[in-house]
C-alpha cells in the first residue's frame, strides 16, 4: 500500500515525541503516581498541526494589513471577534477591520511584522502572544511627515469551530512607540520606493495561485 507523501515527517515526528516523553519519563522517576499524563504520541502530532495551523493565520495579519486586503484580515478572526485595541473595543471582527482599513489606506508605507509566537493548544482551544513590529509613514499635515516605530504585542484567545482555527479575542499591547517628524521636502531623499501600493495587482497574488 502507498504511503502519504508525509507519512516519514510523521514517523519521524512521532519519534522525537516518545523519545522525549522517556526522557522526562526518566526524570521525573520519582514522582507521584497522580502526577500529569504525558501527552500521547497522536495527541503531541495534533497539537504540532494545531500550533502550525494558528501560526499560519497569525503570518496572513500583515500581509493582509499591507495589502490592505479585507478578506484577508476578516478571515483571521471568526464573525463573532472582539478586540481590545489601547482603549478601544471592536465588536464584531469586522468592525476592527474596517477601522483599520481606514486608518492605514492614507498612509503613504505601512509594513507590519508577526513574530515570537508562543503558542499553548488544549483540544479545541487555544491561547498566543505574538511580537508585533510596524513602520508606518504618514502624512499628518501638507509639509510634515512623521515616521513612526511601533512594538506591540498581540494576546489572542483561540477556537477551532468546523475544523478553522482563527481568534475568538484580541488584546493589542503597546510595549514601544517612537515618533519622528521631518519635512516633507525630505520624503524623496529618505525612501527610494516609497509609491502606490499594488493591491490585487501585487506579484503575491499570482504566486499564491499556482496549479
Amino acid at each position: 500500500m502507498q504511503q502519504a507523501p508525509n507519512a516519514p515527517l510523521r514517523r519521524q515526528l512521532l519519534t522525537a515525541g516518545a523519545g522525549l516523553a522517556a526522557v522526562v519519563g526518566a526524570s521525573m522517576g520519582s514522582a507521584p503516581a497522580r502526577a500529569a499524563t504525558p501527552p500521547s504520541q497522536a495527541e503531541a502530532l495534533e497539537q504540532l498541526l494545531s500550533k502550525q495551523a494558528i501560526a499560519e493565520v497569525l503570518y496572513r495579519y500583515p500581509r493582509g494589513l499591507d495589502l490592505l486586503d479585507r478578506d484577508i484580515l476578516l478571515s483571521l478572526g471568526h464573525a463573532n471577534g472582539t478586540v481590545q485595541f489601547g482603549k478601544m473595543r471592536f465588536d464584531p471582527w469586522a468592525a476592527f477591520v474596517d477601522w483599520l482599513l481606514d486608518a492605514h489606506k492614507s498612509m503613504l508605507s505601512n509594513n507590519h511584522r508577526m513574530t515570537n509566537m508562543l503558542i499553548e493548544v488544549r483540544g479545541d482551544k487555544a491561547v498566543s502572544e505574538t511580537t508585533g513590529t510596524a513602520t508606518l509613514v504618514v502624512a499628518v499635515e501638507k509639509d510634515q511627515i512623521e515616521e513612526r516605530w511601533m512594538h506591540s504585542r498581540y494576546l489572542d484567545r483561540w477556537s477551532r469551530r468546523n475544523g478553522r482555527w482563527a481568534i475568538d479575542s484580541r488584546q493589542s499591547v503597546t510595549d514601544f512607540r517612537r515618533i519622528e517628524v521631518f519635512p516633507a521636502s525630505e520624503l524623496k531623499t529618505r525612501y527610494s520606493t516609497l509609491g502606490d501600493r499594488l493591491g490585487k495587482d501585487d506579484p503575491s497574488y499570482k504566486l499564491f495561485d499556482f496549479q
